[in-house]
């Protein structure tokens, strides 16, 4: 398996330049109005503006930069806070979840990957990377870990909130 570098999709890094930009005109608009009415600019306006522009930087940072990366002994997800790393062959199995919205289109789905040994990291990561057959592959072949947990809490409650 040759090293494969996944980014984000270009949707994701769009939507955080236009959230900047946005920010950007929002806070030349505010400083125009004050300059032209020779007047101080509304504090909460000001406030705003400068969250916008601080978020979409921040949104646009973490788009630009953010990886999953599979190698030939490894899987590792780097972000603006660090990086974890996780040898293939220290995988237990592989987990999907959704966070939030429920059931497509407005779920949000994470794919997760369990070590084996607990000094070892989890991994999560969107599927809103660009990710190829090769990686799905890869990630499908690995045990399943929610159904092993159906199979084995079948006549339970377990899961059931």
């Amino acid at each position: 398996m040759a090293l494969r570098v996944y980014r984000p999709r270009w949707f994701g890094r769009a939507l955080a330049l236009l959230f900047l930009a946005f920010g950007c005109f929002f806070a030349i608009g505010v400083s125009v109005k004050a300059a032209v009415e020779l007047a101080e600019p509304e504090p909460l306006n000001v406030l705003i503006a400068i969250l916008f522009v601080l978020v979409g930087i921040g949104w646009t940072t973490y788009t630009f930069n953010v990886t999953v990366t599979l190698s030939e002994d490894g899987i590792t997800h780097r972000n603006l806070l660090g990086q974890k790393r996780l040898p293939l062959n220290g995988i237990r199995g592989r987990r999907e979840c959704v966070v939030r919205g429920g059931d497509p289109p407005g779920a949000t789905r994470y794919l997760k990957l369990e070590p084996e040994d607990d000094r070892l990291p989890s991994i999560s990561f969107g599927k809103n990377y660009n990710f190829d057959e090769a990686f799905y592959m890869w990630f499908n072949s690995l045990p399943d870990l929610d159904a092993m947990d159906k199979v084995k809490h079948k006549d339970s409650d377990f899961g059931l909130v």
